[in-house]
């Protein structure tokens, strides 16, 4: 895949990690390799690093010391955390700033009722209107949408959705923020223990 020539090769550098991220690219713990991703992108090693270094700050990328880069692999209890930080994200959405449910309705008309929570969760706080949740949001999103992808589709999850869409049509908040807490419950009781210490 070769980029047309870029007057800002670190802008350039950074939209193609960051997209190659959200289009799950990257194997949770695959070490990514300066010199033959930017072969594979038609980019000089110097943007592409910068641009590693920039979303290792963010997150999104981790930078190991004396290693390198390397794509996160989440910890059962990071991706709980996760979780955590998503549904708060969402439920401030639902009551930091209410608009009411016209704009609600309107901003999840779109979603899936069949797809996953991902889409309507974003759409929930798009409609907010607050830029900093926004942006706070996208970058759980964006650090999720792997571990998600590679745990597979449930159909508890599925349920829990066409339940959530079905109580935003009714204008049953108080029902919504109560689906919210069981499919937050939910994904998180699916996460495999793996090398869990006892307290």
């Amino acid at each position: 895949m070769q980029p047309s020539p870029s007057r800002d090769p670190y802008g350039a550098a950074l939209s193609t990690v960051r997209r190659f991220a959200a289009d799950g690219r990257f194997v949770p713990g695959e070490p990514i390799v300066v010199t033959e991703l930017a072969a594979e992108v038609g980019f000089s090693p110097t943007p592409l690093r910068e641009a590693l270094a920039c979303l290792a700050g963010e997150g999104l990328i981790e930078r190991r010391r004396g290693r390198g880069y390397f794509y996160p692999e989440l910890s059962p209890a990071e991706l709980i955390d996760l979780f955590e930080l998503q549904l708060a994200y969402v439920h401030a959405a639902l009551t930091l700033w209410p608009r009411g449910i016209a704009p609600l309705r309107k901003a999840v008309g779109a979603i899936d009722p069949h797809g996953d929570a991902q889409a309507l969760f974003g759409a929930i706080v798009a409609q907010s209107g607050n830029q900093a949740l926004i942006s706070a949001h996208g970058r759980v999103a964006e650090r999720l949408k792997a571990a998600l992808s590679a745990g597979g589709r449930d159909e508890g999850e599925a349920w829990t959705v066409r339940a959530m869409l079905a109580a935003i049509a009714e204008g049953r908040i108080a029902v919504l923020i109560d689906l919210l807490r069981i499919h937050h419950e939910h994904r998180c009781a699916r996460i495999p223990v793996r090398g869990v210490e006892s307290v």
